[in-house]
């Protein structure tokens, strides 16, 4: 089977090729969440992955122009909420919309003190504290030290793909 990706012959691949080949692979579609001063503020990400078990470790990637990048230099903190595949979709294309407004409206969410906000829509929760940040490109590489997990359900997380959201839960 001949896949539709055409390969750029020599050099570094254009932004618009890299996008294209790294859509290939699925990811998991999250929401990470921190604090601009008191007010909740949160962005979708799915530039996300587990870095070590002990210490228990992640990461993620902002774009420099995401607003939620300052905000989580400043505060030291962030949450990741992983997203069900039930109404997770509604949630990341809400979370990937107009950063200037007042994107917690209207959601049920929580915080613990000391903490991130935490969506009550996502069934996994994982609250961090700052451990590194790293230049990369046009984004820069967040490590989290997981602090606390919150663990809602067994629910199928919402997937990424190819510039969609596949839907991979059984059929009833």
């Amino acid at each position: 089977m001949a896949a539709d990706l055409t390969l750029a012959p020599t050099g570094a691949p254009s932004a618009a090729e890299w996008r294209a080949a790294m859509g290939y692979f699925p990811t998991g579609v999250t929401v990470v969440t921190s604090w601009g001063g008191r007010t909740p503020l949160g962005s979708t990400i799915n530039a996300f992955c587990s870095v070590s078990l002990d210490p228990p470790l992640l990461l993620i990637c902002l774009d420099n122009a995401n607003p939620l990048r300052g905000p989580v230099e400043d505060s030291g903190v962030f949450g990741v909420n992983i997203l069900p595949a039930e109404g997770g979709r509604e949630l990341a294309l809400h979370f990937a919309r107009n950063p200037e407004s007042d994107r917690f409206a209207g959601l049920e969410w929580a915080a613990c003190e000391g903490g991130a906000p935490q969506l009550k829509a996502a069934p996994i929760f994982v609250d961090c504290q700052v451990q590194a940040i790293h230049p990369a490109g046009d984004h820069v590489v967040v490590i989290g030290r997981g602090v606390r997990t919150c663990h809602a359900s067994h629910e199928t997380p919402l997937l990424y793909h190819r510039g969609s959201f596949p839907d991979l839960r059984p059929a009833q």
